[in-house]
């Protein structure tokens, strides 16, 4: 990647993940629309690794898994597997964006909404789903931007 577009990568890193989707992510409530802009901002990571061009197509998928397995941290490597249930990527990603909603094997929730306190973010609930915890995920999120920008 040349500098100049490395540069401009890092910019839109700084500005819309980690100033703008902050913001955001400080009001209450709005959580399905919180989980959502984790799921593009997730994607974009991937992009930003993808040696394809930006604009380049069917590559939602590969992006995503990508970003997730080179950008987070290790405890959410098994779900990006193909035969995981959940698996972020077809429970999680498509879903939410596409219809606002999640797969039946996630529990999405903000730190208040957790039963009693004591889900965990990546813990599973007393039906079996698997508890994302947006406040959890969005600082995974950060940390993942903050590795890219770092990176070389």
């Amino acid at each position: 990647m040349d500098s100049t577009k490395s540069i401009r990568i890092k910019d839109q890193i700084r500005e819309v993940i980690l100033t703008d989707f902050a913001g955001i992510m400080k009001t209450p409530g709005s959580t399905i629309g919180k989980f959502i802009l984790i799921a593009v901002g997730i994607e974009f990571l991937g992009a930003c690794l993808d040696r394809q061009h930006i604009k380049a197509t069917a590559r939602s998928e590969k992006r995503f898994n990508s970003a997730i397995v080179k950008l987070f941290p290790k405890k959410y490597h098994h779900f990006v597997k193909k035969e995981s249930v959940p698996n972020l990527y077809f429970d999680f990603r498509c879903p939410i964006i596409h219809h606002f909603k999640h797969g039946q094997s996630l529990f999405l929730c903000s730190a208040e909404d957790a039963l009693d306190g004591k889900e965990k973010h990546l813990s599973y609930h007393p039906d079996g789903s698997l508890i994302l915890v947006v406040e959890e995920f969005y600082r995974d999120l950060v940390s993942a931007g903050l590795e890219l920008i770092d990176a070389p």
